[in-house]
């Protein structure tokens, strides 16, 4: 069957494109560590299989990176920057040095984080193999990453020091805050969780807004956010809530 030089090319390329194998990096408490090969159309189930996690690999914090989320997640990175330099700046001009102190110190800690285009997903291999609506298509570049099974929560943001603390099964969120003193400048009415798996949620902690208990899994994280920035910059916070989710077990603060 004859076709044109231009129409042979295109089809050549599509061929190519289908033929190509998938490279995915496993990493952390599995069997199979390393780089490996999938065929084209391979999805999370393979590669979570493949990985072979250990029984002291924990599930719930297993991290999907995904090489085509790194762009908004470093422009998220840079935006938090900015925002905490003008937070900063605003805090000397109205003589508020303690904030401004604050504002730097985050700063340092977020511009050291790595951007790792972490996205929420279920890694359980048996789990995901029989749930298609969470067993999403595998792309040249991504990893997956599991880490062993944590025993602490950390608290971290507008505190004195970052705490890390043993994890107790069903104490609510607000009632780690008893175990780590937060700083002045903490916003005194909310506070940010992010679960192992790298979902988010915004507690009110105040008498007037207090959201009904929530339980933390082992290696979450609690951000207790800035307070007085809402006019300068009204998103860091749940920005930096957001950039966080995206860290992989295990993760300082400042």
């Amino acid at each position: 069957m004859r076709c044109r030089l231009g129409v042979c090319l295109l089809l050549a390329s599509l061929v190519a494109c289908t033929t190509h194998a998938v490279g995915v990096d496993l990493r952390g408490a599995i069997d199979h560590p390393g780089r490996h090969d999938f065929a084209p159309g391979a999805r999370l189930s393979d590669a979570a299989l493949a990985a072979a996690p250990r029984p002291e690999a924990y599930l719930l914090g297993a991290a999907w990176l995904r090489a085509d989320l790194r762009v908004a997640q470093r422009r998220l990175q840079a935006g938090i920057l900015f925002d905490l330099s003008t937070v900063g700046q605003r805090a000397l001009i109205g003589d508020h040095p303690a904030l401004a102190a604050r504002a730097t110190a985050l700063a340092r800690w977020v511009k050291a984080m790595p951007v790792t285009g972490r996205a929420v997903a279920l890694l359980d291999p048996r789990k995901v193999e029989i749930t298609a609506t969470e067993n999403w298509p595998l792309t040249e570049g991504d990893a997956l990453y599991y880490p062993r099974r944590p025993r602490t929560v950390r608290i971290v943001g507008a505190v004195e020091r970052p705490c890390e603390v043993p994890h107790v099964a069903l104490r609510d969120a607000a009632d780690y805050l008893r175990d780590c003193v937060p700083a002045k400048e903490a916003d005194p009415d909310w506070l940010y969780v992010i679960q192992p798996d790298g979902r988010v949620f915004k507690l009110g902690i105040a008498l007037w807004n207090h959201s009904t208990p929530q339980a933390l899994a082992p290696g979450a994280l609690l951000l207790v956010p800035l307070g007085k920035v809402a006019d300068i910059a009204p998103a860091l916070n749940g920005e930096l809530a957001d950039f966080l989710a995206t860290q992989l077990l295990p993760a300082e603060g400042p």
